[in-house]
Order: C-alpha cells, then structure tokens, then sequence
C-alpha cells in the first residue's frame, strides 16, 4: 500500500511541475500528427510573452509507451512571431511586438529513437 500512495503522490507533483512548466500558454498539440495532419491549438495573452510548447510524440499502444519526437523541421514558418527549438524542452513560440490575433506554423518531427517515421502537422497560436 505504501509504494501505491507513494507512487500517487509522485504523479501529482509531476503533474503539477510539468502544469508550471507550460504557464505560459494553454492548449494541446492535438491529433493526427502521425498522419501528416496534426493540429495543434494553444492560447495565450500578451503578458505572457511566449508560449512553450511540448514535442507531439511517437504513441506505441502496445508497450503503453511516448516518445517525444525531438528532431524538428519548421516547414512552415509563423507570420506574425517566431518559433526556437529548445533541445530537450519543446518548442517556444513568441509573438511579434503588439500582435493579438491567430498564427500558424508548421513542423515535421523525428526521433533518433523511432526509425524511418515522423510525425508532421501545424499548431495555431491565439494570442489575446
């Protein structure tokens, strides 16, 4: 019983640090991202100043597993705001000086870990 509570008690803090980790920006990278149609969709206000974003990830149903896919091609820059890689972190999204609106960009991503397939799809940013 004791390795269940405390097993419980890790995923929460987990939970909570991976929440603050991402404050900055609501949302989620979607689906279909496996199929060359992911859409992801993430809010944000002005105050925040840039939106982190997690890797879409490999989905293996069978060992019940994610493997984020790290590697990254912008294949369709932002408009109005730019979009960094961050190794081991994600993708960061800023927008332009005083732009309040929707931007999109696009991406195809790899792993080193998953061999000869990518995941590829584009994610909209509202920023109030």
């Amino acid at each position: 019983m004791r390795g269940t509570i405390t097993l419980v008690v890790l995923s929460v803090v987990g939970l909570c640090s991976a929440t603050a980790a991402h404050a900055a920006c609501s949302g989620t990278n979607g689906r279909g991202w496996g199929s060359g149609n992911g859409a992801g969709k993430f809010e944000m206000t002005t105050k925040d100043k840039a939106c982190n974003i997690s890797f879409p990830g490999f989905i293996d149903d069978v060992r019940k597993t994610r493997t984020p896919a790290t590697e990254v091609t912008v294949t369709r820059a932002p408009k109005s705001g730019t979009v960094a890689v961050v190794a081991g972190k994600g993708l960061v999204y800023t927008p332009g000086p005083g732009f309040k609106g929707q931007d999109k960009f696009c991406t195809r991503n790899t792993s080193a870990k998953v061999k000869g397939k990518s995941l590829r799809g584009c994610i909209t940013v509202t920023v109030r």
